[in-house]
């Protein structure tokens, strides 16, 4: 189990800035939720969460889920939040699997993150053809 602390990950820019996430809360559902500074006040702050959900009641499977979220904020009235981009990632994972299996399934979830196809679906809105 990791401690809840501060999270810093590089963001999109040209030349990447890392950025802070500090710990906020944990919520009831053992989700944490960190937030970076925000530029133009509480609304403008970026968010990430993690969670972690053990099998119970005879699921035989852990959930564990990811999410990013980056406030839009209007040109116009900069204080104003206009709309959310938002990345959510669940992982299902059978009691069973292996560590191999855990490892394949990051591994092959960070690469396909890494490629020319995602990054012209999420950066151009470009669909595969």
């Amino acid at each position: 189990m990791t401690a809840f602390a501060a999270i810093d990950i590089d963001n999109g820019a040209s030349t990447p800035v890392g950025v802070t996430f500090n710990p906020s809360s944990i919520d009831p559902n053992g989700v944490a939720h960190l937030y970076a500074d925000g530029d133009n006040g509480f609304d403008s702050r970026n968010h990430i969460s993690l969670g972690v959900k053990l099998p119970k009641n005879g699921s035989s499977v852990a959930r564990v889920t990811a999410k990013v979220v980056i406030p839009v904020m209007s040109a116009d009235d900069v204080p104003v939040k206009i709309g959310e981009c938002i990345a959510n990632v669940e992982f299902v994972i059978p009691k069973r699997a292996s560590d191999d299996d855990r490892a394949n399934l990051l591994a092959f979830l960070h690469n396909l993150v890494n490629t020319d196809e995602l990054i012209a679906a999420v950066t151009k809105l470009e669909s595969i053809y």
